[in-house]
């Protein structure tokens, strides 16, 4: 049987290190939605993308595509594959679109915002910009995250990030056997 993960949450909820621990520990198979928009970026030869251009570029395309673009890409590819992790669903388009996979679970990574903070000061990105309150507040505003409240509010499970990496592991390999 399929297994598809869709992990939703706020910037730095956890939600590459989540995808990072299924593909070393059980062997999943990652698709980023911001994977796919980089791309997008470097063929139009923005090579250090902003989360703003990140956001922008998607807005774009989903403007003559749909917001479930990515979402139609990534379910055409994960019918054959045991286990798939999708990270950065966004929209309720995209929720769509994957609720029509056998074995589809869209999970909700919460973290405190404090914490979500820190982790992104802590792990910086050339393009991110100066690392203050407004400059996170300005990236959880942008378009591509208008939309995050609802898609979380969608979720079937939720799993905490609050605690120690390990702790988020024993969680991560609970979600697989719920």
């Amino acid at each position: 049987m399929n297994r598809v993960l869709g992990f939703v949450g706020w910037p730095c909820a956890g939600k590459d290190v989540a995808a990072e621990y299924l593909v070393a520990r059980h062997a999943a198979v990652w698709w980023g939605h911001y994977d796919f928009i980089r791309t997008l970026a470097r063929e139009h030869g923005i090579s250090s993308p902003t989360f703003a251009d990140l956001s922008a570029l998607f807005e774009a395309r989903a403007s003559h595509a749909g917001h479930g673009w990515i979402a139609r890409i990534v379910a055409g590819r994960v019918r054959v594959i045991p286990m798939v992790v999708v990270t950065g669903v966004r929209n309720l388009a995209e929720v769509e679109i994957y609720r029509e996979l056998p074995g589809f679970r869209l999970v909700k990574l919460q973290a405190d915002r404090d914490l979500r903070f820190q982790r992104w000061c802590d792990h910086p990105r050339e393009s991110d910009g100066s690392r203050t309150w407004e400059q996170f507040d300005a990236i959880e505003a942008l378009d591509g995250n208008r939309n995050v409240p609802d898609v979380l509010a969608l979720a079937d499970r939720v799993v905490e990030n609050n605690g120690s990496l390990e702790d988020f592991h024993r969680a991560l390999d609970a979600l697989l056997t719920a």
